[in-house]
């Protein structure tokens, strides 16, 4: 999931590792990107939202920082991270035509991996952003709280986030969120 750039900028960043862990956790991963790709959700913001119950803000974090949290995800993702990725996307449609062959094909797959990890350097960068909202270096939101509780912090600040965005979670996707929320805390 990281190049040496990203690996760079995430280094030491409590979310970003955070991120990390969670990405590889079984079925993850494809929850997050159908999450992504079904609702439109922001899987930096989704992250974001597990982050501050699993390091146990109690809800705290995200109620006052929902708004600079939301714009910064918005306006980095539509300025910065949306145009990458359909760059990408569209590579990869010509390369699922019959158009490129040869050295011609090698060359748009190498540059479609070089245009993937700017994306993820990208993701990276609006990750370590979002960690400096809440985080003041402590490593330490507040009092250790049970996973039960954890789990329900997530859920809420989940909804608070879904709701805040006008997405409307379906029963397949309110299955991936729960999937993300049991991999995380057990």
């Amino acid at each position: 999931m990281s190049s040496s750039i990203t690996s760079e900028i995430g280094k030491g960043n409590p979310l970003w590792e955070f991120s990390i862990w969670v990405y590889e956790l079984p079925g993850v991963q494809k929850a997050l990107l159908a999450l992504q790709d079904r609702m439109g959700a922001d899987v930096n913001m989704v992250l974001f939202c597990v982050w501050l119950a699993y390091r146990g803000s109690n809800g705290n974090d995200l109620a006052q920082n929902l708004s600079e949290a939301l714009k910064l995800s918005r306006d980095w993702q539509t300025a910065m991270v949306h145009p990458v990725r359909k760059c990408r996307d569209n590579l990869k449609v010509l390369l699922d035509g019959d158009g490129f062959t040869g050295p011609t094909r090698t060359a748009t797959e190498a540059l479609r991996e070089r245009i993937k990890a700017a994306e993820l350097d990208l993701e990276a960068l609006q990750i370590v952003t979002q960690c400096a909202l809440v985080d003041d270096g402590s490593g330490d939101a507040g009092a250790p709280v049970d996973i039960a509780r954890q789990k329900e912090d997530a859920q809420n600040n989940l909804n608070v986030y879904f709701t805040a965005c006008g997405i409307k979670l379906d029963p397949l996707a309110q299955s991936h969120v729960l999937r993300v929320i049991n991999n995380v805390f057990k």
